[in-house]
């Protein structure tokens, strides 16, 4: 039965090849529509969510700012510096955050070696700003808490760092001059492309313990000045919890500084998890109104099958006389025409999945940024809607050819002849 109906529908193909090919066109230009379309939303939307992971994971970036409101005494205006008791602060009182870490830049220091030197930013921090920040190495190790807490002459230093001062060579173990003082080179960051920073690109910076920048670069002349730091660097203990981490940041600075916990210009804050869901909601958005439209065209070639079903139905109607006088239950009538609408429908279609498939792979090959677009990505997801949205046209675009042939009055089909 099967391999009759397949007979009778390549028979059919081969009957009338021009209006068979425009059909089969159709369908598969709907589903190769379908397929790059998606996967051309979806490579731009895991391109974006890779740069922000670059960045951070989840992180909030907290500066001073300046206030807009007047708070009891103070006058609006005043400037907020942070310092390191607010990360003393936030860190024994909040409830939400799970890592934090204070962070002191440094751009005027000179790296020196016997082959080159240079002058980049130079990043001091706790350990586990290095988690939250998404620094990974190449060769070496990461910073410990021995290393702060001892104040040890250690580093890490970015890959074009590595390239400019030490010539590309594998540096851990060797020495670097930093502002005069030696540090020992413990790791060397693998190449990392940002689409975000707040403080220049990490393969250009240099990473020290906090404790050894205090110790080594702080100007005892300062006072309470020496205490200050750029930035905090924190992380929520569950993602969900973004909003109400950065709120009780901003009541925890507030009560430090006598600011209103309102004034969101006292305190600026970089909220990583919020901006994330706003890229990843605008970029989904995207996908489903190129999805919507390709859908459309799908449609449309589905329209055309049942058109093309429709006429071979017509052209048919003598052969569909004689089979039901001859026996033929109206069931049968009914499947013949829906599995030759199906077989129609599905062949084309799989083949715009293949062409949709190859082109992708080939699309992935030219030399691409991927800090841009991350490729043609065609995710199971997207290969299911596909699939599904062609099986159900499949059957929409036959059965209503088939209940056409199937309802046909077996004298009125011979009949037709006649006339």
């Amino acid at each position: 039965m099967i391999w009759a109906i397949l007979s009778q529908t390549l028979h059919n193909l081969r009957a009338n090849k021009l209006r068979s090919l425009l059909t089969m066109f159709g369908i598969s230009w709907g589903i190769l529509s379908l397929i790059l379309m998606t996967s051309f939303g979806e490579g731009f939307r895991v391109a974006m969510a890779n740069g922000l992971r670059a960045l951070g994971k989840d992180i909030m970036i907290v500066w001073g700012g300046r206030t807009s409101l007047q708070s009891g005494e103070f006058q609006s205006g005043r400037v907020i510096r942070l310092t390191y008791s607010d990360f003393e602060a936030i860190r024994q009182r909040s409830r939400l955050i799970r890592m934090i870490s204070p962070e002191v830049i440094r751009g005027d220091l000179v790296a020196k070696t016997p082959l080159n030197s240079g002058v980049f930013n130079v990043h001091a921090a706790f350990p586990d700003y290095q988690y939250m920040r998404s620094i990974e190495i190449a060769w070496g190790r990461l910073l410990n808490d021995a290393d702060n807490d001892e104040r040890r002459a250690v580093c890490i230093i970015g890959s074009e760092v590595n390239d400019q001062i030490f010539r590309g060579a594998r540096s851990v173990g060797e020495t670097v001059f930093i502002g005069g003082h030696p540090f020992t080179v413990v790791a060397v960051l693998a190449p990392k492309e940002q689409t975000n920073s707040y403080s220049g690109q990490d393969r250009r910076a240099i990473f020290i313990p906090y404790g050894t920048m205090t110790k080594l670069f702080s100007d005892p002349g300062l006072g309470e000045a020496k205490d200050l730091i750029e930035d905090i660097i924190a992380m929520p203990v569950r993602v969900d919890q973004h909003r109400e981490a950065e709120r009780e940041i901003r009541q925890i600075l507030a009560q430090e500084h006598r600011f209103l916990p309102d004034d969101e210009e006292a305190i600026n804050i970089w909220n990583t998890a919020r901006q994330g869901i706003l890229v990843d909601s605008l970029f989904r958005s995207m996908q489903w109104f190129l999805g919507a439209v390709a859908f459309v065209t799908l449609v449309l070639g589905a329209i055309g099958v049942v058109n093309v079903m429709l006429i071979s139905v017509k052209e048919r109607t003598v052969e569909i006389g004689v089979r039901k006088s001859v026996g033929a239950r109206r069931r049968d009538i009914l499947l013949q025409f829906f599995a030759e609408s199906f077989s129609l429908t599905m062949i084309s279609g799989s083949t715009g999945l293949l062409i949709g498939w190859g082109l992708c792979k080939l699309i992935n090959l030219l030399p691409v940024p991927k800090i841009i677009f991350a490729g043609m990505i065609i995710t199971p997801v997207i290969g299911f809607v596909a699939f599904a949205t062609l099986s159900l046209l499949g059957i929409a675009a036959g059965l209503y050819p088939a209940y056409t042939a199937a309802e046909m009055d077996p004298i009125e089909s011979l009949r037709y002849e006649a006339n």
